[in-house]
């Protein structure tokens, strides 16, 4: 779920239009839900897509343990779209699957009401206030140790993440695995039975007028089946799939000083929005803030540092032998093939033009990667800058 848990500070929006809010009936809808009197609403953002304001309680034993917790604080999250509840909806089945699940600290929902149209003026959520600050906020100035320390924790999510296995590729919903949410669909679409569907979904020709996009999405399929013909039998692409946050980045990441002056504490993992079931390759990635960035070549060393003892971090928390053979198998099978496709077609809703632009270039890539001399014409896997040092 987005922006709702930071306890730091606000962020200028670019000042979209307020939303028409009754206050009183949503203090009197808290006060009801949480079995204490909410005294005050204030607002801590106001985005493209959501209000967010924080409330604050009268201090009762009938509360919730959690609202004591966060000083008798809770969050209010409005939705501006009218046809978000799907959306909504499965942010709060994957942030309860996680509560209940795994120890990932994740906020505690409390109530949604995703009505357009209810009494208090926008759809909202009342979720648990979780206090620590953005991780990306203090990366720069921690220490070697102390982001070694950060990315231990951040290992023993992903491990957590991996262990939790599905039969299909969707997003989840109060079922279950539903079809699957992304801001790339006009609708959802699936769930997904293999990888094979479940990429292939994403340049379907269905609405496309241009027969060059046509043509070239063609092509890009082409590809992709004949890799994943190659490819597509290893573990990492095969069921059971995994959980996976879909934003996974530090300014989703909360953290806090351990009160026994050990260093910094994951207190909270938050915004769900478009996380889904898929495979571990997906799954298993650096995060965007130990990977090399042209701009920041002085970092490079030190990257390659945590990079390492990210992997080695995430291999000590998985439970299995054939889990850590999955995992360094997956890191070390990085390929255009795959992470070229996801960044071509999977990020964000294209037009014609700039998708024509992404398959010319990925299906001219993926042919340059072939061997044409070969009879088995075997594929010379790209690998990406950051190729796995850690070899079992």
């Amino acid at each position: 779920m987005s922006s709702y848990s930071s306890g730091d500070e606000a962020y200028d929006s670019g000042e979209p239009p307020e939303l028409e809010l009754d206050l009183g009936k949503l203090m009197g809808c808290a006060s009801t839900v949480l079995k204490t009197k909410c005294t005050a609403a204030k607002k801590l953002t106001r985005g493209a897509s959501h209000e967010v304001f924080t409330l604050q309680f009268q201090e009762a034993v009938t509360a919730p343990k959690s609202l004591a917790q966060a000083g008798f604080c809770c969050i209010a999250r409005f939705t501006r779209g009218v046809d978000d509840a799907t959306k909504s909806l499965s942010e709060i089945a994957t942030a309860r699957y996680l509560k209940r699940f795994t120890e990932i600290p994740v906020p505690e929902i409390y109530y949604h009401d995703l009505d357009p149209g209810n009494a208090v003026g926008a759809p909202f959520v009342l979720m648990e206030m979780i206090p620590g600050r953005h991780l990306h906020k203090l990366w720069d100035k921690l220490s070697l140790e102390d982001k070694k320390s950060s990315l231990s924790q951040i290992a023993s999510v992903v491990a957590q993440l991996a262990s939790l296995q599905f039969d299909k590729i969707g997003s989840l919903d109060e079922h279950g695995v539903g079809p699957l949410i992304s801001p790339c669909f006009d609708h959802p679409k699936g769930p997904f039975q293999s990888v094979g569907d479940y990429l292939l979904s994403f340049i379907s020709t269905e609405s496309v007028e241009s027969l060059e996009l046509k043509e070239l999405l063609h092509q890009t399929r082409e590809e992709v089946e004949q890799f994943l013909g190659l490819t597509g039998h290893a573990a990492y692409l095969q069921p059971p799939f995994c959980l996976i946050h879909a934003d996974f980045d530090g300014q989703n990441m909360l953290f806090l000083e351990s009160p026994d002056g050990s260093g910094l504490r994951l207190a909270g993992l938050i915004d769900f929005e478009y996380a889904y079931t898929g495979p571990l390759h997906f799954l298993y990635e650096y995060p965007i803030f130990i990977q090399d960035v042209s701009w920041s070549k002085e970092l490079y060393a030190e990257n390659a540092v945590l990079r390492s003892y990210f992997v080695h971090a995430i291999y000590e928390a998985l439970p299995t032998d054939d889990a850590r053979s999955t995992f360094i198998a997956s890191m070390n099978g990085k390929s255009f093939a795959i992470s070229g496709f996801r960044e071509s077609f999977m990020s964000v809703k294209c037009s014609e033009k700039t998708l024509i632009n992404s398959a010319t270039f990925y299906v001219q890539e993926l042919q340059d990667e072939w061997d044409q001399n070969s009879l088995e014409r075997e594929w010379r896997r790209r690998k990406f800058r950051h190729k796995c040092d850690f070899l079992v």
